[in-house]
């Protein structure tokens, strides 16, 4: 077991002009395995921009290491919204902030209980103005490209995210109230398909969760007019989401200009590339 007491002279062997040293001291550290952040969060160092960088580093390159080994080991034959789930909680945890001592599991729990106390209606629709109007979760217009917009639980906490992002949560909590709420990878812009009374309704969560017709699809897409009639074939599922979402985290932190930003942008791309096999579908 790996003795937390080394870390101090490990983390200045990380300055050692020697290629080979600083590449034996991360194997070193690797093998504190997820104990390290917690470790290098409890060290008395130096107070400085030189240290907080080094610690930033490793704490970053570790949760780097721990998602990249998690998202392979994905189930690729869960049902499609517990693949979902399991991919947005990875990434909950990988662009963890404080404060970090609650599930992504857990906050959804909470809306779907808070549904089921204050609404009378129990369908896709009313669960849609719950989280859009009620909550007033909604899109993020100010800073669109922070990568936590892609955090499912810092969306829940600070009412903005992504389209992407706000259709999941709607999906997610739609699931633990059995009703049906699917993802509509529409170009440019991701919305819901709710179903409601044997209807089919496309659903803007980015703009209030408001129902859209053909004429509000038309100015969504003027190049390529959309009717709703089209959407089913538009129609995805978790695997197709989770890589839609790999590519937003992707080009956020391609913005960025710092080597933590490039590094985390590299691993996101090396995921893209690498994609998620197909699955068999055993409970859709």
């Amino acid at each position: 077991m790996p003795d937390p007491k080394q870390l101090p002279y490990l983390i200045a062997l990380l300055e050692d002009d020697s290629p080979q040293v600083r590449e034996a001291v991360l194997e070193e550290f690797a093998a504190f395995g997820e104990s390290l952040e917690d470790h290098l969060k409890r060290l008395e160092l130096p107070d400085g921009p030189k240290y907080r960088r080094l610690i930033e580093g490793l704490i970053r390159s570790g949760r780097r290491t721990r998602f990249e080994r998690a998202w392979k080991s994905l189930d690729l034959d869960a049902p499609d919204k517990t693949l979902l789930e399991a991919g947005h909680t990875l990434i909950a945890q990988f662009l963890q902030e404080p404060p970090a001592d609650t599930r992504l599991s857990d906050a959804l729990d909470a809306l779907a209980q808070e549904f089921t106390r204050t609404v009378y209606d129990r369908d896709a629709l009313a669960l849609s103005e719950f989280l859009f109007q009620t909550k007033a979760l909604g899109g993020a217009q100010d800073s669109y490209y922070n990568p936590q917009n892609s955090n499912l639980l810092h969306v829940i906490r600070s009412g903005e995210g992504l389209p992407i992002s706000l259709c999941c949560i709607y999906m997610l909590v739609g699931s633990r109230l059995g009703l049906t709420i699917d993802g509509c990878n529409l170009p440019g812009h991701f919305l819901a398909l709710a179903s409601y009374a044997g209807r089919k309704f496309v659903v803007d969560c980015f703009n209030g969760g408001v129902v859209l017709l053909d004429t509000d699809l038309a100015r969504l897409n003027p190049s390529a007019p959309v009717h709703t009639t089209d959407l089913a074939a538009l129609q995805c599922d978790a695997e197709i989401i989770l890589m839609r979402v790999l590519r937003n985290l992707h080009n956020a932190y391609r913005r960025r200009e710092d080597d933590q930003a490039a590094e985390d942008s590299a691993l996101f791309q090396r995921l893209l590339e690498s994609g998620l096999p197909g699955r068999t579908r055993k409970n859709p």
